[in-house]
């Protein structure tokens, strides 16, 4: 038969290939359906292409805000980060190892509003790319020991849990196992609801591990980031050897919603009882007020005096008394 012929009555004519499959249905159901459905659907990003500053308004594309450690280049804000990257902008490259925290009651109470605790759980997880609100490094600073517990902002807004205080009291205890200083990274929106009573004896937990570490005469430096809305973080202000905090931190009661999401004009609206960086520095209780990409440096001169046993200058007699100079620091 030509392709112009008729096909003889009762010959059974072939379909085209690829116009129907095997079960009958059509190249519009099996191609075209699908395609146009893969256009029309919005697409799910991992991660936002454009940030928008909360606090001048600016977009920047995500790449370059994670290459300046997440400030604007345009008024500087400095917006939350997460507790890797903590890691990676804190402790020498190639030096530094996480640290299994110990586990803790994932959801004691079986809480339930909305939708299930556990649920919420599993979702932060996934997001933040952490186990928990807190995780906790040991590695080197310049060359020199030291343990880090850092909060993490993304994991259910850094809200404080049962398996937060436990990493604390982990990072205390390796701290004084290495004979290490301690670091402490703020970050949380408060105490987590869904633990509670769980959350709340977490506090007098990490006190008594802050006080091991002062018996071992080991530096405590916190690093106040914004937020710090947790009892935690008023603990550690007021056992910490040094406090540093980031331009803009802000301390003080947690928010009526402590999951509310963060880096928006409205997690930087003024509240009753919260403290900017600059107000806690007259009060006394920071001691400085240093930019993100400058905290590493500001961190290993601290711990150069306080983890040196004799001052490297010579030290001259008062008067009255012998005038010459005493080495401070005997050859070994």
């Amino acid at each position: 038969m030509g392709f112009g012929g008729r096909a003889p009555s009762g010959s059974r004519v072939e379909p085209w290939p690829g116009i129907t499959g095997g079960n009958g249905m059509s190249w519009l159901t099996n191609f075209v359906r699908p395609t146009l459905r893969r256009w029309i659907s919005p697409r799910v990003l991992r991660e936002a292409q454009w940030v928008t500053c909360p606090k001048c308004g600016a977009t920047v594309f995500h790449r370059d805000l994670d290459a300046n450690w997440r400030i604007c280049p345009h008024c500087d804000h400095h917006l939350t980060l997460s507790a890797a990257r903590r890691f990676d902008l804190l402790l020498d490259a190639e030096s530094w190892a996480r640290i299994e925290i110990p586990g803790a009651p994932a959801d004691p109470l079986k809480f339930r509003d909305a939708r299930r605790y556990g649920e919420r759980l599993k979702e932060a997880a996934a997001q933040s790319r952490e186990a928990e609100a807190v995780a906790v490094a040991h590695g080197r600073i310049d060359g020199r020991g030291a343990v880090i517990a850092a909060f993490e902002p993304h994991f259910l807004c850094g809200t404080a849990g049962a398996a937060a205080g436990e990493a604390v009291v982990a990072a205390a205890e390796l701290a004084v196992l290495q004979d290490a200083p301690l670091l402490v990274v703020t970050g949380s929106q408060g105490p987590r609801i869904p633990d509670g009573a769980f959350a709340l004896l977490q506090l007098p937990r990490v006190i008594l591990a802050l006080r091991k570490v002062a018996e071992r005469n080991l530096p405590l430096i916190v690093v106040l980031a914004d937020p710090a809305f947790d009892p935690i973080s008023e603990a550690l202000l007021q056992q910490a050897d040094v406090v540093l905090a980031e331009p803009e931190a802000r301390l003080g009661p947690p928010p009526a919603d402590p999951f509310a999401p963060m880096d928006t004009p409205a997690f930087l609206a003024p509240r009753g009882g919260v403290v900017g960086a600059a107000a806690a520095r007259r009060r006394g209780r920071i001691d400085r007020i240093a930019d993100r990409r400058d905290i590493k440096a500001e961190i290993a001169a601290i711990l150069d005096i306080l983890c040196r046993p004799f001052p490297s200058a010579t030290i001259l007699a008062y008067p009255g008394q012998e005038t010459k100079l005493i080495d401070a620091a005997p050859d070994a």
